[in-house]
């Protein structure tokens, strides 16, 4: 991974076939000092994407009962060309967003990055820091984790 830093705090990621994109967004959070930001733009190549992303559960539309499971979880390898990366950054972790494309199976998938998502040939993210705001997630209806000042 290399990254590069602009004159307003901007930060620009080179991954590298083999890095984790996930980790690798984490880790250039913390060495550059991100708190509250979000990943404007990410493109790229992974052999491995893993995601999640909410499935239909017996009561949608209405909220899920506390036991219902709604979180579907996706791990696989193939040629994934990722169209788009994008999301929050509160307290330094990221929440983002991957769309990526198999042209061998003709299958796109959208969710939640998650951790051991593997770069093929490369991956070009750039991240902004947002000043004057210090922003936390807690959960909220559905137990899911809301942006809110700190």
């Amino acid at each position: 991974m290399r990254t590069f830093e602009g004159d307003t705090g901007e930060v620009v990621l080179q991954l590298e076939p083999g890095d984790k994109a996930l980790e690798s967004i984490e880790a250039a959070t913390d060495e550059h000092g991100i708190d509250t930001g979000y990943v404007a733009s990410g493109i790229g190549s992974l052999t491995q994407l893993h995601i999640h992303y909410v499935s239909g559960y017996d009561s949608f539309p209405d909220f899920p009962d506390e036991d219902e499971e709604i979180d579907e979880y996706v791990k696989e390898e193939a040629a994934w060309e990722v169209g788009s990366l994008q999301g929050a950054i509160a307290d330094g972790e990221p929440h983002l967003h991957i769309t990526a494309f198999d042209a061998e199976r003709e299958k796109m998938l959208a969710g939640h990055l998650e951790p051991d998502s593997i770069v093929h040939a490369l991956m070009e993210i750039v991240i902004q820091p947002i000043e004057g705001v210090e922003l936390t997630r807690r959960p909220e209806q559905m137990d899911i984790p809301m942006l809110q000042e700190r």
